[in-house]
């Protein structure tokens, strides 16, 4: 399960997070599905920012599906996400997402990225829990490590970024699957690219197509 966290304007570019920093900034994602074919996009745009001094924020973004990257209006299956940032880790409060989608975790560090970050950090594993409309999902995360430090280059540019790789058993109506997610993170910018697989199978990718603060 990857999260894609967004956050507010920090004090210095040092403190920033690995999440974007900007109020008002736009990101657009291109999606593509198991055979590597474009599926669609999606903007998010950070909202209503809330300064709580010593570096530490509360925040929303609207998440949306548009036709295409510059599209003027959003479309439709819009939602409004929380978020924070608390004491130098980025956080996405995911308990806030619309009122139909519950989410919950064995330790509140699983849903947070540190703003200090090196190869071989091994961040927190352990169960995550969806409840959405009467449908439960179980994700539990068994490997959650940064694994390198590379430039990567995707529509919307050239990024600076840490690869973090997090190993996942989704269970749903008994039904397990084991997935491995790569995520490219770019401090001020958040995630650039994400690939996850299903053994030697891709499954899905996202990538950066626009970058606007």
């Amino acid at each position: 399960m990857t999260l894609c966290v967004l956050f507010a304007t920090l004090p210095t570019w040092a403190q920033a997070p690995y999440a974007c920093v900007t109020k008002g900034a736009v990101l657009e994602y291109a999606t593509y599905n198991e055979e590597d074919k474009l599926e669609g996009y999606n903007r998010q745009v950070i909202q209503d920012v809330t300064d709580l001094g010593d570096g530490n924020y509360d925040f929303r973004v609207s998440n949306s599906t548009i036709e295409k990257p510059g599209q003027k209006e959003d479309g439709d299956n819009g939602f409004v996400t929380i978020g924070e940032i608390r004491e130098g880790s980025a956080k996405i409060a995911i308990s806030g997402v619309s009122g139909s989608i519950d989410v919950t975790g064995s330790d509140p560090g699983i849903t947070s990225l540190p703003n200090k970050l090196a190869v071989g950090y091994q961040l927190p594993i352990g169960d995550i829990r969806v409840s959405m409309e009467g449908l439960a999902v179980v994700a539990t995360i068994t490997d959650n490590e940064v694994i390198d430090r590379e430039e990567v280059t995707v529509p919307a540019g050239k990024f600076k970024c840490y690869v973090v790789r997090q190993v996942t058993e989704m269970t749903m109506m008994g039904v397990s699957a084991i997935t491995t997610t790569k995520t490219w993170y770019s401090r001020g910018v958040g995630v650039v690219k994400s690939e996850t697989t299903m053994g030697n199978r891709l499954v899905n990718r996202n990538e950066l197509v626009t970058f606007k603060k």
